[in-house]
């Protein structure tokens, strides 16, 4: 069916009504059947308005512009958006790939004491985590143009913020043009690695026998060497991401990746099921160790009575009902540190299985409380636990403590606000 006239009144009237998400599919209807054109980008730019997303608002009729420049109701629109931007001591952008709910999550750490801070996200995820600027880029990627459109995007965003924040080695422009152009504006440039961006085998073997990433390290190393060219500050989130990055940047910080506590509750006085309920969630089957632990399950399941959930393809929120359902959760086989999976399992007072090298155990805190299990001792590490069921609700409680002084997103960001601040100083 062709999208027809009718269709503005339609989404005039969901909006009226607060109706988003039925003008969202409308929207998406429109831009599936239809050429899209100034009033299209109108309605997308005044729904993400009208939903409290002022920023998402701007960039639509940026998006507009792009497709038609002359248009005068964009050019009208788009300058009123210009003009209404928040002013803040400090403003960060953030981008341009969510990992984790990390920059969401850090965004509302940092509101909370007082600076601007928005994310700029390219992905299109199923975790649907959130961001200030949503840009899907899949369709457009290989589009004729699209590192000058971006470069465009950066010069765009260039006045409205002094410090930007990027994440898992990406940038604003896809092609890292963009560099330059924020250091002559000068800018101060934050990386923050989070994982398969730096992780060099050379270097993992060394302190981690079944560490499990790439071979292939001459792209990882010669991005980095450029990265580091250009970026004043690099924060990775534990020791063993450091190890990776510590011969590149001048400045790196180790501060831990962060929850926000309010949304994590704990069950009092919780007891294990009857039947016990595993989880385990994998982003990634083959860094997680998946092949190895559905074997584990399957042969304890012929002599043991329990219950075994794969958590995939859902909502953020969705997998943390489930977490919260858990008796017991198996984060990751072969990293040797923990992801944050084990952090949001621990924020609601379950215990964790996860293979902690030995290297990491001798950085990490004393206190930590995940169970120990690689891919040679996993079966057996489970066996124990079905036959001590009892252990499990005193381990949740020690995770949660312990969640409690070392992820928390408001102490964390306070951390990241110094430096900033240190950045800003220079």
């Amino acid at each position: 069916m062709k999208i027809s006239a009718d269709i503005e009144a339609l989404i005039e009237a969901a909006m009226n009504m607060a109706q988003w998400d039925a003008a969202e599919s409308l929207l998406d209807r429109w831009e599936k059947e239809e050429v899209t054109t100034s009033v299209y980008y109108k309605y997308r730019a005044e729904l993400s308005v009208r939903k409290g997303n002022v920023p998402n608002g701007w960039l639509w009729l940026w998006r507009g512009l792009e497709d038609d420049p002359e248009d005068e109701v964009l050019k009208d629109l788009y300058s009123q958006a210009d003009s209404k931007f928040p002013t803040a001591s400090i403003r960060v952008l953030q981008g341009t790939m969510e990992i984790a709910n990390q920059m969401n999550t850090l965004n509302r750490g940092l509101q909370a004491q007082g600076v601007m801070a928005h994310s700029l996200d390219y992905s299109s995820t199923y975790l649907k985590y959130g961001s200030d600027y949503s840009f899907p880029l899949v369709s457009e990627m290989t589009r004729r143009g699209i590192h000058d459109k971006l470069r465009r995007l950066t010069l765009a965003l260039l006045p409205k913020y002094d410090l930007f924040h990027f994440h898992f080695a990406q940038s604003i422009a896809l092609d890292h043009t963009d560099y330059p152009l924020l250091r002559q504006a000068g800018k101060s440039i934050i990386m923050q690695h989070w994982g398969s961006d730096v992780r060099l085998y050379s270097v993992g073997k060394k302190t981690n026998p079944y560490v499990l990433v790439t071979q292939h390290e001459r792209p990882l190393r010669r991005r980095l060497s450029q990265l580091s060219r250009h970026v004043q500050h690099c924060i990775v989130a534990d020791k063993e991401l450091e190890q990776y990055v510590k011969d590149y940047y001048p400045q790196v910080s180790v501060v831990p990746m962060m929850v926000d506590l309010t949304r994590y509750s704990v069950q009092e006085e919780w007891k294990p099921n009857e039947r016990l309920l595993i989880v385990h969630a994998p982003t990634n089957p083959g860094l997680k160790g998946t092949e190895v632990i559905l074997k584990a399950i399957e042969a304890l399941k012929e002599q043991y009575d329990f219950d075994f959930q794969l958590v995939q393809g859902m909502s953020h929120e969705q997998a943390k009902e489930i977490y919260q359902k858990a008796d017991l959760i198996i984060d990751q086989l072969h990293i040797g540190s923990y992801g944050l999976l084990a952090v949001e399992s621990m924020a609601f007072g379950k215990p964790v299985i996860c293979w902690i090298s030995d290297y990491m155990t001798e950085q990490y805190p004393a206190e930590l409380p995940l169970i120990r299990a690689n891919p040679d001792t996993i079966q057996s590490v489970l066996e124990k636990l079905l036959q001590e069921r009892d252990c499990l609700p005193e381990i949740g409680i020690r995770g949660r403590a312990y969640v409690e002084q070392h992820h928390d997103m408001v102490k964390n960001s306070r951390r990241i606000l110094e430096i900033y601040q240190r950045l800003q100083s220079i």
